[in-house]
């Protein structure tokens, strides 16, 4: 009975994610590990992925937290960090920390939320900053330790595919 119990777990452990979301999607790369889907309004952060193109169909799987993205004309797969939607801070100061994750991309440590900056440069890792988001969700990043300021164009938090 045992063994029949351990194989069975294996098995089922094996197996492909039963609830996966597939989600066809038209991707512009945005930075090194950056791309925006302008009908879903998201963007798609990936782990070491330089398909490059202007624009490009795609089909993005997801499971959770965790997916893939295929590109239809290379068929090139890239495994995809997290996916994030624009999400609304009321206007107001805040604390925070941030990481660089790439060219205008800011994480806000800790929170599975980004920033999308304009031409911020700096190579920050869990920096202490000051948020100011203004009533229509853009604002100012302050690094003060890196003595910079950035235009803030977007909050964004990790978001859900839903199934259509």
């Amino acid at each position: 009975m045992k063994i029949t119990v351990m194989v069975f777990l294996t098995v089922l452990l094996s197996v492909a994610p039963l609830f996966a979301i597939e989600y066809q999607v038209n991707v512009v790369r945005q930075g090194g590990n950056l791309y925006w889907a302008e009908t879903e309004k998201m963007y798609i952060q990936t782990k070491y992925c330089f398909e490059n193109f202007d624009t490009s169909a795609a089909i993005l799987r997801m499971d959770g937290d965790s997916g893939e993205i295929a590109f239809a004309k290379s068929g090139h797969k890239c495994a995809v960090k997290m996916i994030y939607g624009r999400t609304e801070l009321k206007a107001g100061k805040y604390s925070i920390k941030v990481s660089r994750e790439d060219d205008n991309w800011y994480e806000i440590v800790a929170k599975k939320m980004a920033l999308n900056t304009n031409g911020c440069l700096s190579l920050v890792e869990n920096m202490q900053a000051i948020l100011q988001i203004n009533a229509d969700g853009t604002g100012v990043l302050s690094l003060s330790e890196a003595d910079e300021e950035c235009q803030v164009d977007g909050v964004y938090s990790q978001g859900q595919l839903q199934l259509q």
